[in-house]
């Protein structure tokens, strides 16, 4: 690791002087575009190819049944189409490998499940000491200086193929790519990469590691903590409201140190545990006032958010 500090403060001010979030988010959207694009080419390729096989497949069969029914022999025509040869033995066998690895139901497979977990509670400490000692959230640093973010590279790297194995296992894969945890990884993989290539960084959706919290009842269950209907549903509500609420608080703490696009001139300089207390606070009902979203972005977020969560 460099023993480069980093931009002085007069250097990181010209700096950020030309923001570049749009890239780390723009790396995000065209991922998810570009797989959800992959996927229905594939599946326009195998209902063609698929169509074309089992049609002249069926009628080899018609000829030859026919040829049989004339001799006295086999089955009469009408015979049910051969089922479908897209899928060989490899491909067949790849997916039950990953399904079985990414199922909890055997050994290895909950080890797994359980280090992915943990890996990612990991991933979010991260963010929460970025987003506690970084004032703002786009910053100039080199990556090469940043140990949390090289640190946090190591996890999606693995996240990335954890990603490739839940895809393999799924058996459809346009609904798997729709799921909210393959959101979690569009919005936190792709921008690690993008901050070496412009040697910045952005704090940005990382938050959204928070909802793999919600697989904390799964992982009890697993360890056999958790045997009772009663305790499971209990594990389940209180996983799902921290979920929420540090999600929301990650949401706040962006729109509030990012300011309103796109001139970025009325941004709020809160820390992520602020932001943390001041949901708690609102979503209770006292507001205190002594914090409260200065733009227009937070506001309309946080009135959608209490909208919806109470």
């Amino acid at each position: 690791m460099t023993d480069d500090p980093g931009p002085t403060p007069l250097v990181e001010e010209e700096c950020l002087k030309v923001r570049k979030w749009w890239c780390f988010l723009l790396s995000s959207i065209f991922t998810f575009l570009a797989g959800i694009f992959i996927v229905l080419i594939w599946r326009a390729f195998a209902f063609l190819c698929c169509r074309n096989r089992e049609s002249s497949e069926y009628q080899k069969q018609q000829d030859k049944d026919r040829l049989l029914a004339q001799q006295g022999q086999g089955q009469a025509p009408g015979q049910p189409k051969p089922k479908n040869l897209m899928e060989g033995n490899f491909v067949t066998e790849a997916k039950d490998w990953a399904g079985e690895l990414i199922s909890g139901q055997t050994t290895t497979g909950r080890i797994l499940v359980v280090l992915v977990f943990i890996l990612s509670i990991a991933s979010l400490v991260i963010y929460f000491i970025d987003a506690s000692n970084m004032s703002g959230v786009e910053h100039c640093q080199p990556w090469s200086a940043n140990t949390t973010q090289q640190i946090d590279l190591a996890f999606n790297i693995f996240f990335m193929v954890y990603f490739f194995i839940r895809f393999i296992a799924a058996s459809d894969k346009l609904w798997f790519m729709l799921e909210m945890y393959s959101f979690v990884d569009y919005f936190t993989i792709p921008p690690s990469f993008v901050s070496i290539y412009l040697d910045r960084t952005w704090i940005g959706l990382r938050f959204l590691r928070a909802l793999r919290l919600m697989s904390v009842p799964d992982i009890l269950q697993y360890l056999n903590v958790l045997k009772t209907s009663s305790s499971i549903r209990l594990a389940q509500l209180c996983s799902i409201f921290i979920a929420v609420w540090l999600t929301g608080a990650g949401i706040i703490h962006l729109l509030e140190n990012s300011g309103d696009p796109l001139e970025f001139e009325n941004a709020q300089p809160l820390s992520y545990w602020t932001c943390v207390y001041f949901l708690i606070v609102t979503m209770s009902t006292v507001g205190y006032g002594d914090v409260y979203c200065h733009t227009v972005f937070g506001r309309t977020f946080l009135v959608f958010f209490l909208l919806v969560g109470l």
